[in-house]
């Protein structure tokens, strides 16, 4: 799967790429005009559809331990792991595996459904 920009950046680099857009709305409206023809281009439908079929993923795993009462260091527990790795499986940054979203199901006290569609 393709990386986002932000995926490569560190949360400081990530900030001042942020504060340079404020400081310059031309590059703004730039990087604007490009993305809404990124996002126009039938060439790039099925890689926005992946992209949005993930973040549905991201937000129904966010949602799932946010309603078991979970922290994700608590989560990180019951999954072995750390709270780091889960934050980053709820920011979808890490490719899941069905067994880890099994587990990590397991530990809201959910259970997995595929639907296709």
């Amino acid at each position: 799967m393709k990386k986002e920009h932000a995926d490569f950046l560190t949360d400081t680099q990530l900030a001042a790429e942020i504060a340079e857009l404020a400081a310059n709305p031309a590059l703004a409206k730039t990087e604007s005009a490009e993305r809404d023809t990124y996002f126009t281009d039938p060439a790039n439908a099925a890689e926005i559809e992946e992209q949005h079929a993930r973040m549905d993923l991201v937000i129904a795993l966010y949602e799932a331990r946010r309603a078991a009462g979970l922290t994700q260091k608590e989560l990180a527990e019951r999954l072995g792991t750390n709270q780091t790795y889960v934050a980053a499986l709820e920011k979808g940054r890490k490719n899941i595996t069905f067994s880890t979203l099994a587990r990590y199901a397991r530990a809201c006290g959910k259970r997995v459904a595929v639907t296709l569609l």
